[in-house]
This record gives C-alpha cells, structure tokens and sequence, in this order.
C-alpha cells in the first residue's frame, strides 16, 4: 500500500528557538541565557541576540549559536557538552533536524 505525500510541515523559527531555550534551561549549571542588552557583550563587542539563541537553517540542517550565564562552581565545560549534546537530542528528535553544530558561549558566571 503505497503513501502518498499529505503535504509540507514547516516549523517557524521562533518554535526551533523555544525547543532549544527549554533544552538549554534543563541542564543543571545553567542560571539563565545571556540577553542583549547584558553588559558583557557591549565591552566585548559581540552582538548578543535578544533571546540568547542564533539559528542559522540551511536545508535542514540547523546550526546555533548559545549565548549563556552558568552558576559559579560548576565545571563549565561539562556544562557546556551536556548542553550541546542536549539541544542537538531535543532538535533532532522534536522536528527530525539534524544539526550541525551548538556552539556555546558562556558570557557571565552568576
């Protein structure tokens, strides 16, 4: 019995932002995401997007940029591959992307 297509499923950007916020705030070691407007990035000249997350979408395949504030005393690199690994789960099992790369940028300790 062959399936015939029903038509296109398309999934707005702000949803693939979402998915990724939520993955990102269940990793222990993670206070927040950095804003825009936090002070940090002005000194260090580096835009900040508004929500923390830039997403770059090329024939479904997503990479993104993470922009966070980690707790003092955690191990920030652990931090950092739990959330890679974490957003790359939620993306590719969410929507069926695949991902290319999480970049993480921790901006402050709090």
């Amino acid at each position: 019995m062959a399936t015939e297509a029903q038509g296109v499923v398309r999934v707005a950007r702000q949803v693939l932002t979402t998915i990724v916020i939520n993955a990102v705030l269940q990793v222990p070691g993670i206070v927040r995401m950095a804003r825009g407007s936090d002070q940090w990035s002005r000194l260090l000249g580096r835009e900040i997007p508004a929500q923390g997350v830039a997403l770059t979408v090329k024939e479904n395949v997503v990479t993104t940029d993470l922009y966070l504030v980690v707790t003092a005393g955690c191990n920030i690199v652990e931090v950092g591959t739990v959330v890679q690994e974490e957003v790359a789960s939620a993306l590719e099992e969410m929507v069926g992307m695949q991902v290319r790369e999480v970049n993480v940028y921790i901006q402050d300790v709090a």
